[in-house]
């Protein structure tokens, strides 16, 4: 395994934030959609988490405390799977982009070009049905924090649950592009998944969104 200060200039993770949106606006084909969900849903789950953390240990929220406790260590590890889908999105994507570019003066190179390109595009729709499900699960857990959660961060949960709904459907848009490459049966299953999670993450969304609302009276 490679150590940070080696990865440091390649990891998307690591760049500074402002480097990182001028990255994204850049005529660079990647990091694009799939490593902006999973970053939207990276920072959704935080926010869940900072809810967590500003609830558990208070008097007033001594009876959720436990459970708090537990959703802590759940949401938590989401965000971490998200963040390291940040690279990996960008990393499947140049991947696909190099297995495109291989010769094929021969059979033998057709033969190991297909090959690579087959590979590659299961990663480059692994990646982010994995960011989708990571997103729906940590969303999941956003109607019970922010109608149990403390009150005053009843905002943050909300902008958590929004930002993860964002993240799934990016990644969604994402599986649905790259199944060009997938065996037509493999492809249907996908597309079946993609529209049963999507359903889902809104209906989560709907249900966070009127408990905020109902907190914030508006």
């Amino acid at each position: 395994m490679n150590s940070p200060s080696r990865d440091f200039p390649a990891r998307l993770v690591y760049q500074p934030l402002l480097g990182f949106i001028e990255l994204v606006a850049s005529q660079a084909p990647a990091p694009g959609g799939g490593s902006v969900a999973a970053l939207s849903g990276s920072l959704g789950a935080a926010l869940l988490v900072m809810v967590v953390n500003l609830t558990v240990g208070k008097k007033n929220y001594a009876a959720v405390s436990a459970r708090f406790t537990e959703l802590r260590g759940t949401v938590e590890d989401l965000r971490a799977r998200l963040t390291v889908c940040i690279d990996d999105d960008t990393n499947a994507f140049n991947r696909l982009r190099a297995a495109s570019k291989l010769p094929e003066r021969d059979e033998i190179e057709k033969v190991a070009k297909d090959k690579q390109q087959a590979a590659a595009s299961g990663e480059a729709v692994r990646v982010p049905e994995s960011t989708m499900k990571l997103c729906l699960a940590a969303l999941e857990h956003a109607p019970e924090i922010a109608d149990e959660g403390n009150a005053n961060c009843v905002s943050d949960a909300g902008t958590g649950a929004e930002m993860l709904l964002a993240g799934l459907e990016g990644a969604a848009a994402n599986v649905l592009i790259n199944l060009s490459g997938m065996p037509a049966d493999a492809a249907q299953s996908l597309r079946r998944e993609v529209d049963t999670v999507r359903r889902h993450g809104r209906a989560l969304l709907e249900r966070t969104r009127e408990i905020v609302g109902a907190k914030l009276g508006g």
